[in-house]
């Protein structure tokens, strides 16, 4: 398994310019919640006010989920686009997308992280890659730097249970906080 940081880069662009703020997690929910309107019919003179019909909610709406296929996060890769998941637990699989549909994140960068002495990395030290590779891959790709993009990056990195099991991957997608996508961002220059 593997977890998503959703932390993004921003807060090493802050720290560079140093004029920058860092933004919160870049999630949005779309919709701003339920309305409710309301009517007050008043009866003319004589006439009967009909009691309140008891009536069923309207029905939700089904979400438009772009179609995927579910696949097992490590089998996720370069190029691939998805959609968004809980950022907030362990990944597991993950809806892959054809990139010219409506998608929230696109795979452009996969890196293995460094044994070192077997042990598990931890946080700070894929942070510290995330900031070396993903970003100076990011400029490769989307054809602008990151501290200028309006382009957020997220990441995988291995949880300490994947990384016993060998996992040593992290997984740089790039995704557009304004909302899905159609296409790739490869070449956005954004």
């Amino acid at each position: 398994m593997r977890i998503t940081i959703r932390t993004a880069v921003t807060a090493l662009a802050a720290a560079a310019a140093l004029s920058l703020s860092a933004c919160g997690d870049g999630a949005s929910d779309a919709g701003d919640g339920d309305e409710t309107t309301t009517s007050e019919e008043t009866a003319a003179e004589g006439e009967e006010t009909p009691a309140e019909e008891e009536t069923e909610p309207p029905a939700e709406e089904e979400s438009e989920a772009p179609e995927g296929d579910t696949q097992d996060v490590f089998d996720v890769g370069l190029g691939d686009c998805i959609s968004n998941f809980n950022a907030e637990e362990q990944v597991s699989e993950l809806t892959v997308i054809a990139c010219e549909d409506e998608h929230d994140q696109e795979v452009f960068a996969v890196f293995e992280v460094p044994e070192g002495d077997g042990s598990f990395p931890g946080a700070e030290a894929f942070q510290t890659q995330v900031e070396s590779d993903c970003i100076s891959e990011f400029a490769t790709f989307v054809g602008m730097d990151y501290n200028e993009s309006v382009l957020e990056i997220r990441w995988l990195e291995p949880t300490e249970e994947s990384w016993a099991e060998g996992d040593r991957e992290l997984v740089c997608t790039v995704l557009d906080p304004s909302g899905p996508v159609s296409g790739t961002l490869e070449g956005a220059n954004r």
